[in-house]
């Protein structure tokens, strides 16, 4: 009998031992998970905002050469006008001096 305590005696730590090493292997797995799950989430995080970098640096990129394309514009449009202005002030000029023979 004694012996059949002692077996049932020695199951129960048997059977101790092994529910405490499954909860701290739970334990391990539910860290491991969560310490995955923060680098996942940093990943993510840095990812969107190396995203956001991009977008930010090809939003300038694209305004400037906007902004260059407008002023290039600007720049032959102004260029066009001191031509005519020269060329009207010439006639101008042409049609008071006749106007001047004339008389």
């Amino acid at each position: 009998m004694e012996e059949i305590i002692r077996r049932i005696v020695d199951a129960e730590k048997e059977a101790e031992a092994r529910i405490e090493a499954a909860k701290g292997e739970a334990k391990k797995i539910v860290e491991d998970a969560k310490a995955e799950a923060r680098a996942i989430e940093e990943k993510i995080l840095e990812s969107a905002r190396k995203e956001g970098e991009e977008l930010i640096e090809n939003a300038r990129r694209e305004g400037e050469e906007e902004a260059r394309r407008i002023l290039a514009e600007g720049d032959m449009e102004i260029e066009d006008m001191k031509i005519r202005a020269t060329q009207n002030f010439e006639r101008a000029v042409s049609a008071v001096i006749e106007l001047v023979r004339g008389s």
